[in-house]
C-alpha cells in the first residue's frame, strides 16, 4: 500500500511538473507605443514574444475586435506570424483602426498569440483609449471607398490620357464639397465635387501632358478631403510614359537654281539615338551640300545619306540638304563666253603645214614636198597677207622643180642659218584657201627624224595686225 501512494505521488509531480513547462514554453508581453488616440487615428503596440524552448518556434498573431477594429502590420502580413529564435525574444509592431467607435471610452480588445507547433495559445488583453470623437461627422466616422485607374496605363505623352476616379459614399453623410488632390511627377490637379449619402460616383479627367515629357515609371498619388481633414488615406496608381520619335520634313526653300530641304527628328527621350535616311542618286550627289555632314552608302543598288541622330537640348535634330546647281550654270555660261570670245577674237586666218611625196636616198630621206595652207575663215575679204616658212640650214629648196601654183615672193637667207621662204598673196575670199608648195631637199640623207618649225600668215585688219601660226610638221620614218 505504501508503495502505490508513493507511485501516485511521483506520477502527480510529474504530470504537474510537465503542465508548468508546458504552460511557459513563451510569454507575450504588450509595450504601448501610442494608445491614446482620436477617433480616426491609429493606435501602435509592439507585441513581444519570448520563446523559453530550446528550438526556433512559429507564432501567429490572431486579431480581435473585427468589424468595429481592425488590426494590421507594415508592411501588411495574412495572417500575422513571427519566428523566435531559441531562448530568445522577437517583436512585431501592431496598428489597430477604430473602424465603428462613436464614443469616448477605453476599450480592451483580447488578442492571442499561438504557437503554430504546439497550437498553444495565450490571450493578452490590448487597451485603447479614446479620447475624442470630433472627427465624427453626424456620428459617423467617414468612410469613403476610393479607387484609381489611369487609361491607357504606357502612354505617348503626346495623346491624351484618362484618370477615372471612384467614389463610395459608405455612410449617410451628405458632403457637401470634397477636395481630390492628385499629384505625380509631371501633373498636380485639385477638383472640388459634392458626394450625396451612400453616392457613388465616377468622376473622369482628361489629361495632357507636354509633348516632350521624358519617358519614365511614375505614381499618382491621389487624397480626398474634406475642408482640411483628410477622410481618405492617400491611393497610389502607377503608370508609364513612353518612348517615341518622329521624323518630319521641313517646307522646302527653293530660289534660283537652288533647293534646301531640312528633316527634322525629335523623340522625348534626352538619350535617344537612331539614323536619319535620305534616298539620292550619284548625279544629284555632285550638287549636294549637307548639314552635318552625312554618310553616303549603298543598298540594293540604291543611294543613301545617312546621319547619327544625336538630338540636342531640345530633345530634337535638324539636317539640311542643299542642291545647287549654280555653279553647273556659271561654267556653262563661262564656256559659251568663252566660245563666243574665241570666234570674235580668234585670227581669221588658218595657216595649216603638212609634209607629202617624200623621197628616199641610200636609207634615209633625201626630199619631201612642204605644202603650206592659207585660208580666210572670216566673213570678209582679206588683202595684203605675207606668208613666211622657214628650213633648217640641212635642207634647200629645189629650184630647179615645180615648187607650186604660187611662186615665192623671196628666199632669205636667216641669220641664225637656215632659209626663210616669204609669199605675198594679194587677197583672199571669205572662205577662200591659198596652197603653197615647194620641195625640200637634203644635202645629206636623213635617218633619224627633222623638225620644221611652223609658217606663219600676217595680215593687217583695220589698225590691228594679225599674226597666225601653223602647226609644226617633222619627216622621219
Amino acid at each position: 500500500m505504501g508503495k502505490i501512494t508513493a507511485l501516485l505521488i511521483l506520477i502527480t509531480i510529474l504530470m504537474l511538473s510537465m503542465g508548468i513547462a508546458h504552460a511557459a514554453s513563451f510569454d507575450v508581453s504588450i509595450v504601448s507605443v501610442k494608445d491614446k488616440i482620436v477617433v480616426d487615428e491609429i493606435a501602435e503596440f509592439d507585441v513581444v514574444i519570448q520563446n523559453n524552448l530550446g528550438t526556433d518556434e512559429d507564432f501567429t498573431v490572431k486579431k480581435a475586435g473585427y468589424p468595429f477594429w481592425d488590426m494590421y502590420t507594415k508592411p501588411l502580413q495574412n495572417p500575422i506570424s513571427l519566428k523566435v529564435p531559441a531562448l530568445g525574444s522577437a517583436s512585431i509592431r501592431l496598428f489597430v483602426d477604430p473602424l465603428y467607435i462613436t464614443s469616448v471610452d477605453t476599450y480592451t480588445l483580447d488578442m492571442g498569440v499561438v504557437m503554430e507547433r504546439t497550437g498553444q495559445e495565450q490571450k493578452v488583453p490590448i487597451t485603447i483609449g479614446i479620447k475624442s470623437t470630433e472627427p465624427l461627422i453626424g456620428g459617423y466616422i467617414p468612410t469613403v471607398l476610393a479607387s484609381i485607374s489611369i487609361s491607357p496605363e504606357k502612354f505617348d505623352p503626346r495623346k491624351e490620357f484618362t484618370i477615372k476616379i471612384l467614389l463610395n459614399n459608405q455612410n449617410p453623410i451628405n458632403y457637401t464639397n470634397l477636395t481630390i488632390k492628385i499629384e505625380s511627377n509631371l501633373f498636380k490637379d485639385e477638383i472640388h465635387t459634392p458626394l450625396g449619402p451612400r453616392e457613388e460616383k465616377t468622376i473622369e479627367i482628361a489629361k495632357n501632358l507636354d509633348g516632350m515629357a521624358s519617358p519614365q515609371k511614375d505614381r499618382a498619388v491621389i487624397a480626398i478631403f474634406k475642408d482640411d481633414r483628410m477622410i481618405v488615406n492617400p491611393i497610389v496608381k502607377e503608370f508609364e510614359v513612353e518612348e517615341y520619335s518622329t521624323q518630319e520634313n521641313l517646307p522646302k526653300e527653293q530660289s534660283f537654281l537652288k533647293i534646301r530641304r531640312g528633316v527634322r527628328v525629335s523623340s522625348n527621350n534626352p538619350d535617344y539615338s537612331g539614323t536619319i535616311k535620305i534616298g539620292t542618286t550619284l548625279i544629284k550627289n555632285l550638287f549636294m551640300t549637307t548639314y552635318p555632314k552625312a554618310e553616303l552608302v549603298s543598298e540594293n543598288e540604291q543611294h543613301y545619306l545617312i546621319w547619327q541622330a544625336k538630338p540636342g537640348e531640345d530633345k530634337a535634330m535638324t539636317v539640311y540638304t542643299t542642291e545647287n546647281y549654280r555653279p553647273i550654270v556659271v561654267i556653262i555660261v563661262l564656256a559659251i563666253a568663252a566660245i563666243l570670245l574665241y570666234f570674235l577674237f580668234r585670227s581669221p586666218l588658218v595657216v595649216r603645214k603638212s609634209i607629202a611625196n617624200i623621197g628616199m636616198s641610200e636609207g634615209g630621206i633625201s626630199d619631201a614636198k612642204v605644202v603650206v595652207r592659207v585660208k580666210n575663215r572670216s566673213p570678209s575679204q582679206i588683202s595684203s597677207i605675207e606668208v613666211m616658212d622657214s628650213l633648217p640650214h640641212i635642207v634647200h629648196i629645189e629650184r630647179d622643180l615645180s615648187i607650186g601654183s604660187m611662186q615665192p615672193h623671196a628666199v632669205l637667207k636667216h641669220p641664225k642659218g637656215g632659209l626663210v621662204i616669204k609669199w605675198n598673196i594679194e587677197a583672199i575670199e571669205p572662205g577662200d584657201e591659198r596652197v603653197l608648195s615647194y620641195r625640200m631637199r637634203s644635202r645629206l640623207p636623213i635617218l633619224g627624224e627633222l623638225s620644221l618649225p611652223a609658217a606663219s600668215a600676217r595680215c593687217k585688219i583695220g589698225e590691228k595686225v594679225i599674226i597666225s601660226n601653223s602647226n609644226r610638221v617633222s619627216v622621219g620614218r
